[in-house]
């Protein structure tokens, strides 16, 4: 149901970059009062100067309105997605004084209008930012409502540059122009649906320690790598210039690093360098500086200007985390804290995002591998229905699922990213043991199992929609050697086999023989081009490939064992982002868990500890070093501390922990590791002592969840 009909979008002209929306009216004998409110690409409104609310960067990212998709850089990426604009219903009571009030809406660039990043092509929604309103005043004489109608002014505001990517330029000495009457806007074929998701919010802060002046910048280190904003107190005088660069790496004389927020086919519209950057110019008032509607990825920042005092806010998804877990195993330690704290610092606008500062965009890919561990780990109940829907949104009238959710633009292939929309629902499921989930899902999977044999030759799976990436695996040491037919082709037995227990979950019984006889198709064509029955591999078996034929069952305890051999000899991964998660998955399931921990005290380059010593504090993009220092994918292996080393699993055909079996490792020696997740029944809570000459295993769980400990 849509609550703001009867309200008209209202803004400003174009060429206002942050307009401020201003509506007075009157208010006795209020007894309670509401606002429900959304603005375009973002809005921070207030009440007589106080916000509505402390969630920054509303209203959470999606496919807002129809735009020409052809712009986009990326090919295969025409035709149509759902677009849906979320509103939201704020308690505005305690805000109301007697007699006259003024709403006020600010309104920030977001995704809506990016108009400077143009590595994904032209991709954004519209010129003119806006809102849409209505204000609900239960009085002692009744209900009024006050919508959005034309009657409002606005103004500009100090904000004169704002870019999600490059940062936001904000002089205080500006001269403000009159107000004037607001523009009236035709409403756009879009769903105005109520707020669901998890939005940012301010979560904590940071004292950053100063390392540095060079040239008269000063350089901070907040510890760590992180998102948010750098807060700066100053007196400066009037027509001061502050300036804040902010970057993931330092050079060897302590200078800034921008090389992995920046490369060469990432230009923007202007030509300027993708540097995050603050600008402030300060009319000589004692004042925080802040950007509004900008938030930062960085370890390091520097500030150039006269500045007193300096904060850092660390803002992300209101996303509690709701696991713990400690060890005397370096590896497993850094694992758990790096990937949280990289998985944190990519939820903004109840999205998971590859990178928080490159790219920020919701790939499907990075997205699907890392749900069912970002689930485990921290409350996403509400996050991910959102981002579900995301999905759901973004598939096109031939089922096919785009790269990206919302749909930004970016690369990919049919089966690690476009199946996020058969594996992220059913990890939901797993997690929370929720089938309506599914329910919504279900006719969507149908069509994207369509779309994958529409792309099939002779039983494999071997393109996308004409001018598409089609990857396989992505992101590897090396080379990826991998054929992409044979991932994606595995992909789509998988698909199979999820999609053929889900309809039974929901009684769709009727159609598991179909899903059963494309699964035995793919099955044999992909024996029967990439088996080698001499060596007993898959595809070559090189890049940890014989992976995914067991993951997707088309190999067993034989392959697994070739694959422990291999990778005790190795000692790092040569895998790429979605066979890394399945090796070790894969790995464990079959009692290898030793070999997973092996490699995660390896040191060699290609491993977690690698990454530790080169200073990371969050995971990088590639093993190698390239590229981004923030993305969580190569992460998404943590689960395994919880399910293989603590042994905390599901019984089989089980869902939201209701029987759970406690099978921790006993036979890496001199282990000591704890940890606890929190499920839909209660704590489940597991420490291992390994150093004596027994293994001693304690479990605490509530009542309620059937154990067995093994």
């Amino acid at each position: 149901m849509n609550r703001l009909n009867n309200c008209a979008w209202i803004g400003a002209e174009s060429e206002t970059v942050s307009p401020i929306i201003l509506r007075r009216f009157d208010a006795n004998n209020v007894k309670k009062a509401n606002i429900i409110i959304t603005g375009l690409g973002y809005f921070e409104a207030k009440i007589n100067d106080n916000p509505v609310t402390d969630y920054c960067f509303l209203p959470v990212a999606s496919d807002y309105e129809p735009r020409d998709l052809t712009l986009c850089a990326h090919k295969g990426t025409t035709g149509t997605t759902t677009n849906r604009i979320y509103y939201y219903d704020f308690d505005i009571t305690h805000l109301l004084k007697r007699g006259e009030n003024l709403l006020s809406v600010q309104l920030g660039n977001g995704f809506y209008r990016q108009e400077e990043r143009t590595a994904e092509g032209k991709m954004y929604f519209g010129d003119v930012l806006k809102c849409i309103y209505k204000i609900v005043l239960e009085t002692e004489n009744g209900v009024i409502e006050l919508c959005s109608d034309g009657s409002e002014t606005y103004t500009d505001s100090a904000i004169r540059f704002s870019n999600m990517y490059l940062g936001e330029t904000i002089d205080y000495t500006a001269k403000l122009q009159e107000e004037k009457a607001v523009n009236i806007f035709p409403a756009a074929q879009t769903i105005l649906s109520e707020a669901i998701g998890t939005p940012d919010k301010v979560i904590r802060k940071i004292k950053p320690i100063k390392i540095a002046e060079i040239d008269g910048k000063q350089i901070f280190d907040n510890g760590e790598n992180i998102t948010g904003v750098v807060a700066v107190k100053t007196n400066a005088a009037a027509g001061s210039v502050i300036t804040l660069r902010f970057a993931e790496n330092i050079n060897e004389d302590k200078s800034l690093n921008f090389s992995s927020t920046i490369s060469s086919y990432e230009a923007t519209r202007s030509g300027e360098l993708q540097i995050m950057k603050n600008t402030f110019i300060t009319d000589g008032a004692s004042r925080t500086l802040l950007p509004k509607f900008v938030w930062y990825a960085f370890r390091y920042f520097e500030i150039e200007g006269e500045f007193d005092e300096v904060e850092v806010n660390v803002i992300h998804a209101d996303t509690p985390v709701t696991s713990t877990f400690t060890s005397n195993h370096e590896g497993l330690n850094f694992l758990y804290d790096a990937f949280l704290r990289t998985q944190l610092d990519n939820m903004h606008g109840s999205i998971p995002s590859d990178c928080p500062h490159r790219e920020r965009l919701g790939y499907t890919g990075d997205g699907q591998i890392c749900a069912p561990t970002v689930m485990m780990m921290i409350d996403t109940r509400e996050f991910y229905k959102k981002w579900i829907q995301d999905i759901l949104d973004c598939q096109d009238t031939n089922g096919h699922i785009r790269h990206t959710a919302p749909f930004m633009g970016g690369g990919g292939g049919p089966g690690g990213w476009g199946s996020a929309i058969t594996i992220v629902p059913y990890a939901y499921y797993k997690q929370y043991g929720d089938t309506d989930i599914i329910e919504k899902c279900y006719d969507s999977m149908k069509l994207w199992i369509s779309y994958l044999l529409s792309h099939t030759e002779n039983g494999l799976v071997t393109s996308e929609d004409p001018g598409g990436w089609c990857l396989g695996d992505w992101a590897s040491l090396d080379k990826m050697e991998i054929p992409e037919s044979y991932v994606n082709s595995c992909y789509f037995v998988k698909n199979l086999l999820l999609i053929e227990e889900m309809a039974a979950l929901i009684d769709k019984n009727d159609d598991i023989p179909y899903y059963q006889e494309l699964r035995a198709i793919a099955e044999k064509a992909i024996i029967d081009t990439y088996y080698d029955a001499a060596t007993g591999h898959f595809a070559g078996g090189g890049q940890g490939c014989d992976a995914f034929a067991v993951w997707c069952g088309l190999a067993g305890e034989e392959t697994v064992k070739m694959l422990a051999q291999e990778y005790t000899e190795l000692e790092y991964f040569n895998t790429g982002f979605i066979c890394t998660d399945i090796l070790c998955e894969v790995l464990c399931n079959y009692g290898y868990t030793d070999v997973f921990l092996s490699l995660l005290k390896s040191e060699k380059r290609g491993t977690f500890l690698y990454m530790k010593r080169q200073g990371a504090t969050t995971i990088w993009e590639y093993f190698s070093g390239m590229s981004s220092n923030n993305h969580p994918m190569f992460g998404a292996c943590a689960r395994q501390l919880f399910q293989s080393v603590l042994g905390i699993r599901q019984r089989e055909g089980t869902a939201g922990y209701t029987d759970v079996i406690i099978n921790p490792v006993k036979t890496t020696r001199g282990l000591k590791a704890s940890g606890s997740i929190v499920t839909p029944n209660g704590v489940i809570a597991v420490s291992l002592d390994t150093t004596g000459e027994k293994p001693i295993v304690q479990v605490d769980a509530p009542d309620n969840i059937k154990i067995e400990i093994m």
